[in-house]
Protein backbone atom coordinates (compact mmCIF):
# COMPACT_ATOMS: atom_id res chain seq x y z
CA UNK A 1 0.00 0.00 0.00
CA UNK A 2 2.62 1.97 0.76
CA UNK A 3 4.60 1.81 -2.43
CA UNK A 4 1.13 1.99 -4.78
CA UNK A 5 0.68 6.04 -2.57
CA UNK A 6 4.67 6.81 -3.31
CA UNK A 7 4.13 5.92 -6.85
CA UNK A 8 1.10 8.28 -7.18
CA UNK A 9 2.36 11.19 -5.65
CA UNK A 10 5.34 10.24 -8.34
CA UNK A 11 3.00 10.03 -10.86
CA UNK A 12 0.83 13.18 -9.64
CA UNK A 13 4.35 15.44 -9.51
CA UNK A 14 5.84 14.53 -12.49
CA UNK A 15 2.09 15.62 -14.63
CA UNK A 16 1.95 18.98 -12.39
CA UNK A 17 5.40 19.85 -13.29
CA UNK A 18 4.28 19.39 -17.27
CA UNK A 19 1.25 21.64 -16.57
CA UNK A 20 3.90 24.43 -15.25
CA UNK A 21 5.72 24.14 -18.95
CA UNK A 22 6.13 27.96 -20.39
CA UNK A 23 6.25 27.51 -23.71
CA UNK A 24 6.23 24.83 -26.65
CA UNK A 25 8.88 21.53 -26.06
CA UNK A 26 11.33 21.57 -28.62
CA UNK A 27 13.33 18.11 -29.72
CA UNK A 28 16.62 19.93 -27.87
CA UNK A 29 14.14 20.07 -24.64
CA UNK A 30 13.55 16.51 -25.22
CA UNK A 31 16.90 15.46 -25.71
CA UNK A 32 18.23 17.96 -23.53
CA UNK A 33 16.15 16.16 -20.30
CA UNK A 34 16.68 12.56 -21.89
CA UNK A 35 20.71 12.84 -21.54
CA UNK A 36 20.97 14.55 -18.14
CA UNK A 37 18.06 12.28 -16.57
CA UNK A 38 20.17 9.30 -17.83
CA UNK A 39 23.34 10.48 -16.56
CA UNK A 40 21.60 11.81 -13.09
CA UNK A 41 20.23 8.04 -12.70
CA UNK A 42 23.55 6.65 -13.45
CA UNK A 43 24.89 8.89 -10.70
CA UNK A 44 21.81 8.94 -8.44
CA UNK A 45 22.25 4.81 -8.69
CA UNK A 46 26.25 4.60 -7.50
CA UNK A 47 25.81 7.22 -4.57
CA UNK A 48 23.23 5.52 -3.13
CA UNK A 49 24.68 2.11 -1.88
CA UNK A 50 21.43 1.05 0.32
CA UNK A 51 18.90 1.46 -2.38
CA UNK A 52 20.44 1.99 -5.96
CA UNK A 53 16.88 2.09 -7.02
CA UNK A 54 15.99 4.89 -5.36
CA UNK A 55 19.12 6.87 -6.11
CA UNK A 56 18.17 6.24 -9.59
CA UNK A 57 14.81 7.85 -9.49
CA UNK A 58 16.12 10.82 -7.59
CA UNK A 59 19.09 11.81 -9.51
CA UNK A 60 17.22 10.97 -13.29
CA UNK A 61 14.49 13.52 -11.68
CA UNK A 62 16.82 16.34 -11.00
CA UNK A 63 18.89 15.41 -14.15
CA UNK A 64 15.73 15.70 -16.15
CA UNK A 65 14.67 18.47 -14.62
CA UNK A 66 18.45 20.50 -15.17
CA UNK A 67 18.17 19.13 -18.69
CA UNK A 68 14.88 20.61 -19.73
CA UNK A 69 16.03 24.26 -17.95
CA UNK A 70 19.25 24.01 -20.05
CA UNK A 71 17.09 23.96 -22.76
CA UNK A 72 14.83 26.62 -21.78
CA UNK A 73 17.62 29.15 -21.10
CA UNK A 74 19.46 28.32 -24.78
CA UNK A 75 15.69 28.45 -26.50
CA UNK A 76 15.12 31.94 -24.79
CA UNK A 77 18.16 33.72 -25.35
CA UNK A 78 17.89 32.47 -29.39
CA UNK A 79 14.62 33.82 -29.52
CA UNK A 80 15.50 36.99 -27.94
CA UNK A 81 18.78 37.34 -29.75
CA UNK A 82 16.66 36.52 -33.27
CA UNK A 83 13.93 39.29 -31.98
CA UNK A 84 17.09 42.03 -31.01
CA UNK A 85 18.98 41.15 -34.27
CA UNK A 86 22.14 41.31 -31.58
CA UNK A 87 24.33 38.77 -28.96
CA UNK A 88 22.56 38.17 -26.25
CA UNK A 89 24.14 36.35 -23.05
CA UNK A 90 22.74 34.97 -20.29
CA UNK A 91 25.24 34.34 -17.05
CA UNK A 92 24.61 32.49 -13.80
CA UNK A 93 27.73 33.51 -11.49
CA UNK A 94 26.75 31.17 -8.63
CA UNK A 95 27.62 27.81 -11.56
CA UNK A 96 29.74 30.10 -13.95
CA UNK A 97 27.49 28.58 -16.64
CA UNK A 98 26.35 30.57 -19.27
CA UNK A 99 24.73 30.73 -22.54
CA UNK A 100 25.42 33.01 -25.75
CA UNK A 101 23.03 33.67 -28.84
CA UNK A 102 24.06 35.14 -31.95
CA UNK A 103 21.93 35.93 -34.90
CA UNK A 104 23.58 34.05 -37.78
CA UNK A 105 21.05 34.71 -40.55
CA UNK A 106 17.38 36.13 -41.34
CA UNK A 107 15.24 35.24 -44.15
CA UNK A 108 11.60 36.23 -43.64
CA UNK A 109 10.66 35.98 -41.05
CA UNK A 110 12.71 33.79 -39.06
CA UNK A 111 16.59 34.11 -37.71
CA UNK A 112 18.96 31.50 -37.49
CA UNK A 113 20.53 32.03 -34.66
CA UNK A 114 23.88 30.19 -32.95
CA UNK A 115 23.54 29.30 -29.62
CA UNK A 116 26.56 27.97 -27.60
CA UNK A 117 26.64 26.59 -24.27
CA UNK A 118 30.20 27.44 -21.74
CA UNK A 119 30.94 26.24 -18.44
CA UNK A 120 33.58 28.44 -17.38
CA UNK A 121 35.69 29.22 -19.81
CA UNK A 122 34.51 25.70 -21.66
CA UNK A 123 32.58 25.72 -24.35
CA UNK A 124 30.17 22.67 -23.44
CA UNK A 125 27.69 22.88 -26.33
CA UNK A 126 26.67 24.34 -29.77
CA UNK A 127 23.58 24.51 -32.01
CA UNK A 128 21.24 26.29 -34.56
CA UNK A 129 17.85 27.48 -34.18
CA UNK A 130 15.54 28.54 -36.34
CA UNK A 131 13.45 30.87 -34.41
CA UNK A 132 10.57 33.58 -35.50
CA UNK A 133 12.42 37.40 -36.26
CA UNK A 134 9.04 39.46 -34.99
Amino acid sequence: MKAMSLAMALIFFAASLTACVPGPTTQQHLESATWLGVVGAGVGALIDNKNPWRGAVIGGAIGSLAGYGIAEVSQRAAEEAGRRRQTVTYHNPNTNEWVQADPISYQGQTATVRTRTYQGNQMTGERYLNVPAY
